[in-house]
């Protein structure tokens, strides 16, 4: 008896560790996600901007030399912005994969957590 005691108080610390383990991975899920929307706005501001700057280069285009050389500064920039939505949007794929690897443990844990419950009855 004192035996199934112990495995039993043995599965419920397993268990609270579990549980543990999972409100972590939860909590940096969340965190992981919180990012990705916040990279998103950014981004999203950012394909603004560019829109606007080369519409303003469109604009420009039309008039005379000074502006060729205002449209051309213009157009690297938007060069640059469009370069950092890229690098953004590569972001915005690591840490959606790395949501998916956060999502997929804590499913894990969960289920591991599930089996001990339905042990301890």
């Amino acid at each position: 008896m004192d035996a199934f005691k112990k495995k039993l108080e043995t599965i419920r610390a397993e268990a609270e560790v579990a549980k543990g383990k999972a409100e972590n991975v939860e909590n940096e899920l969340n965190e992981l996600k919180k990012e990705a929307a916040i990279k998103e706005e950014v981004a999203a501001a950012q394909a603004s901007t560019i829109q606007t700057l080369e519409t303003d280069l469109e604009s420009m285009m039309t008039g005379g030399n000074d502006s060729k050389t205002k449209a051309r500064e213009l157009e690297l920039r938007a060069e640059e912005l469009e370069r950092k939505v890229r690098s953004l949007e590569d972001e915005q794929s690591k840490l959606e994969a790395k949501i998916k690897d956060m999502t997929e443990k804590r499913n894990k844990v969960r289920t591991e957590l599930d089996g001990l419950a339905t042990f301890d009855e």
